[in-house]
């Protein structure tokens, strides 16, 4: 029957407006959805990458670097025991070279502990600093490697906390190395001397000294530790994965 008014078809319906619909980036059981393949899932993915390969080259730096002896280098000029020579301070040994033949050839090292009295302060430091950078970097790996996989399966929230405490663990690594390299330094800028027991055939302070490669090595793994944690810290809650609203066509 028609008579003129709006016809009804089934049950009653509401004016249509304004609905809210979420982007759904994953399915329930956690498998990847359409945010893994988006750009911005890419681009996210392609930094955290980088900055895991940049810190892992920097926690492989800082770590050789705590096993050299190459962190002070002295001239030592000729001695009652010994011709001119140079020696290499570390933080777990020292080594004296005697320079021939246009090459600097090694005629002992003789190691020391943390609990070597005559060890000095910024050494005992570095003892301390050196293998604690070792772990939070290795924990930082641990917990990048958990985030990139959230990240693949579009855990947002895991992926997101996982992160931060990547890059807090590297930031705080390379912190740790930092402070060994510039005490280290501080103390060569100083020209402190070191009271050797007389079987390692050193004097109180050398003729001259310089830093070493080592500890430029280690410098360098601090800054690698440094930015590849700011890396890890530009994830981000993705935009994409927000509930926008959307307007219905009926």
């Amino acid at each position: 029957m028609s008579d003129g008014g709006p016809e009804i078809h089934g049950k009653c319906s509401l004016p249509s407006g304004p609905s809210f619909a979420p982007d759904a980036p994953s399915s329930g059981d956690g498998s990847p959805g359409s945010a893994s393949t988006s750009p911005l899932f890419n681009g996210r993915l392609k930094l955290q990458l980088m900055g895991f390969v940049v810190a892992t080259v920097g926690w492989v730096l800082g770590t050789t670097s705590m096993a050299l002896a190459e962190w002070r280098v002295w001239y030592v000029n000729s001695t009652s025991l010994l011709s001119s020579h140079l020696a290499c301070v570390g933080v777990w040994r020292a080594c004296i070279f005697r320079h021939g033949n246009g090459l600097d050839r090694a005629i002992g090292c003789q190691g020391y502990s943390y609990f070597d009295p005559y060890v000095p302060m910024d050494i005992h430091v570095a003892q301390i600093l050196l293998p604690l950078a070792t772990v939070l970097g290795l924990f930082s790996k641990a917990a990048i490697i958990f985030a990139l996989k959230n990240m693949y399966l579009s855990k947002v929230q895991k992926t997101c906390d996982a992160s931060a405490v990547a890059g807090m663990l590297s930031i705080a690594a390379s912190f740790c190395i930092l402070a060994a390299v510039v005490w280290n330094q501080l103390s060569i800028q100083t020209e402190e001397g070191i009271a050797f027991p007389p079987s390692f055939n050193l004097p109180f302070k050398p003729d001259s000294q310089e830093v070493g490669g080592a500890a430029l090595m280690a410098f360098l793994g601090s800054c690698g530790l440094f930015f590849g944690g700011l890396a890890y810290f530009s994830y981000k809650y993705p935009l994409d994965s927000r509930v926008h609203p959307t307007t219905s066509d009926t």
